[in-house]
């Protein structure tokens, strides 16, 4: 029998530990069959009584989640393509489950967190990360023609602020441990100890989810990051989502990322940029 992608256990004191580890590879990436496998995970953990916590985590060492499945997007016959509609859907509605647990999450971050993953964790009530050299937390979409799709143009902004998440949503700029906990990050631990803090952070004060996804009272607009490169239509997109949905209620937010970016995804230059990004990797 092939071992689970996604492994649930529980910890003595209460605590379960949500493991992803896809076989076959170095790295895990948001597949359909993971949002499948994830969204049937948190169904079974929503009807528990007997938890305390969740913590969510890697099995693979240096990665947290890599990213999208972007075969997918390459795939895409134009913009609003139905199955481009679908996954993304699929993933909303799976992060929005976890967002919805009756009991606190934390991501557990120990190596690469980009994209989807980075998405995936900002999910989570807490996030916390660990010391390997390879930790980096970032949002590249842009560079592929598109800009988040599983919320990252609003939580983003909502734990590292308007001006950090700006750089990291057009410049691609990636944060290492120190800086991610200087940001606003909720936790910092050695390789060796990231689950047992992000447990700790779980158990302590009840957190109130209420506080941190209402929108930001004082939001920059969009035409005051002209010091960024806003040429690249998602690079415009990315700057005028952000400001417009953290305005606005988290659901709202997204809604209206949601729509931009199926506008993008499919686009002659996203699907150029992406069969670059693959041509480049077979180099």
């Amino acid at each position: 029998m092939p071992a689970p992608v996604v492994r649930v256990d529980v910890r003595p004191d209460a605590v379960a530990v949500l493991t992803i580890d896809q076989p076959g590879g170095k790295v895990n990436v948001l597949t359909s069959e993971l949002w499948a496998d994830l969204e049937a995970a948190l169904d079974a953990l929503a009807g528990r009584t007997d938890l305390r916590g969740l913590v969510v985590a890697s099995g693979k060492p240096g990665v947290f989640i890599a990213g999208a499945d972007l075969k997918l997007l390459a795939a895409a016959t134009g913009p609003n393509d139905p199955a481009v509609r679908a996954f993304i859907g699929h993933g909303l509605r799976v992060l929005a489950k976890l967002d919805a647990l009756p009991f606190p999450t934390c991501a557990a971050v120990d190596g690469v967190a980009l994209g989807g993953g980075l998405e995936l964790a900002l999910a989570c009530d807490l996030v916390v990360c660990g010391t390997h050299p390879k930790v980096r937390l970032g949002m590249p979409e842009v560079t592929l023609g598109l800009i988040p799709g599983w919320g990252g143009t609003q939580r983003l902004p909502r734990v590292v602020g308007l001006e950090l998440a700006a750089e990291m949503l057009v410049a691609g700029k990636t944060l290492a441990a120190g800086e991610a906990h200087d940001a606003g990050i909720d936790g910092f631990a050695p390789s060796d100890r990231p689950i047992d803090r992000a447990a700790d952070l779980v158990l302590a004060a009840p957190f109130d989810r209420a506080v941190k996804w209402k929108p930001l009272a004082a939001v920059v607009p969009a035409a005051d990051y002209s010091r960024l490169d806003l040429g690249a239509p998602a690079a415009r997109e990315a700057v005028r989502v952000m400001c417009e949905g953290t305005a606005l209620p988290l659901a709202e937010g997204i809604a209206l990322e949601t729509e931009a970016f199926l506008r993008l995804a499919g686009s002659a230059e996203s699907r150029r940029l992406i069969a670059a990004f693959f041509a480049g990797r077979k180099g």
